[in-house]
């Protein structure tokens, strides 16, 4: 609990739900048509993203029927999504899970979005993939959205 005289300006902070290590927890995800193929780490805070691509924690796993969201870097620590904006509809995209098993996902979104429009990441009622970056590249100002359907 915060101090009496700093109750004013601090409010609780909900607790960020713990990683769940499991099976179907996402561990590559590879874009064919930009040539990517990248660990997945769980996790989408700086330090993760130094790791790999990072699966934000609370979301979906693949193939579940929500939201499965996996962000990276655009222009630091290996630049796993500097491409990201090349990425077409009816593209594919994989994510391969701790099991072995693989997920095809098509695009059939992309977007450019402020920072803080946030809708991208809520819940869905079908399982989808959303990738999401920094936009443009070496600038930041924005974030770039790519959105995939199972297939």
């Amino acid at each position: 609990e915060a101090p009496a005289h700093l109750r004013h300006i601090v409010s609780e902070i909900t607790p960020m739900p713990v990683p769940t290590e499991g099976p179907e927890r996402a561990t590559l995800i590879e874009i064919p048509s930009i040539e990517v193929k990248a660990p997945v780490v769980e996790g989408d805070d700086w330090e993760s993203l130094k790791q790999g691509a990072g699966h934000h924690v609370g979301s979906a796993n693949p193939g579940e029927s929500d939201n499965c969201i996996i962000s990276a870097h655009n222009d630091l620590y290996g630049e796993i999504f500097r491409d990201l904006p090349d990425v077409s509809l009816d593209d594919e995209v994989f994510v391969h899970t701790a099991s072995g098993q693989v997920f095809r996902y098509i695009v059939t979104q992309k977007r450019i979005i402020d920072p803080e429009e946030i809708s991208v990441m809520y819940p869905t009622s079908s399982p989808v993939l959303t990738l999401i970056s920094c936009y443009p590249y070496g600038i930041d100002s924005h974030r770039i959205v790519v959105i995939a359907e199972l297939w």
